[in-house]
């Protein structure tokens, strides 16, 4: 009886091994998949976050594009300095040391010039207007360049925008051969220069050259 006892133990073990089989091969199958899975879940996270990445550097890339060749600070700097001297005529307006400041000309009814400077932005103003006295000759030059400019200086920036898409470096009503005119240079992406000059009633292009001057 021992004997035949001592015979039916290693069959017992044989048994419960063979039948626990199944249950380890169910575990590593599932063992597999959940691996499958995450790495999947972790491709598919990482795909995201890589285009997410492109994404993100791609519209950065176009908001500096456009920062860099935007003129609304030009535009807010007459719009400061008009506020500042209360009421008059933009006449001229440009970039100072290197574009971290601007100055804008502004000539009020009885022909008096004030000289206003702004930060960058061109939202504030810093100091007071300075005024310069106008002689008659002063004043009937302005009268002229008033009189003949139908295009105000925001309708000026404008057309320059529409001739070269770039950051206008000063803008300025003169006289070129007898016609009041809209003389400025534009500073496109490529770093270009663009001296133009157009019509101050019209709004014609007079010329349009690439400025080579150092």
């Amino acid at each position: 009886m021992t004997f035949r006892t001592q015979l039916q133990k290693p069959s017992a073990r044989r048994v419960t091994a063979l039948a626990a089989l199944p249950v380890v091969a169910a575990l590593a199958l599932t063992g597999c998949s959940t691996d499958g899975s995450s790495d999947s879940a972790a491709s598919s996270s990482n795909g995201s976050a890589a285009t997410g990445a492109t994404t993100g550097t791609s519209g950065g890339a176009s908001a500096t594009a456009a920062s860099a060749t935007s003129n609304d600070a030009l535009l807010a700097a007459v719009a400061t300095a008009r506020g500042s001297v209360g009421s008059g005529t933009v006449i001229s307006v440009e970039q100072e040391q290197r574009g971290s400041a601007y100055e804008v000309l502004v000539v009020t009814k009885d022909g008096t010039e004030h000289e206003v400077h702004t930060d960058a932005a061109g939202t504030g103003a810093t100091g007071t207007p300075q005024t310069e006295t106008a002689d008659a000759d002063d004043r009937a030059e302005h009268d002229r360049f008033v009189a003949a400019a139908d295009l105000d200086v925001s309708k000026a920036v404008s057309a320059f925008e529409d001739l070269h898409a770039g950051s206008i470096t000063e803008l300025g009503l003169d006289d070129h051969l007898g016609k009041v005119v809209w003389e400025g240079d534009v500073v496109d992406g490529s770093g270009t220069k663009h001296s133009v000059r157009i019509d101050a009633g019209s709004g014609d292009v007079v010329t349009d050259q690439v400025d080579t001057d150092d």
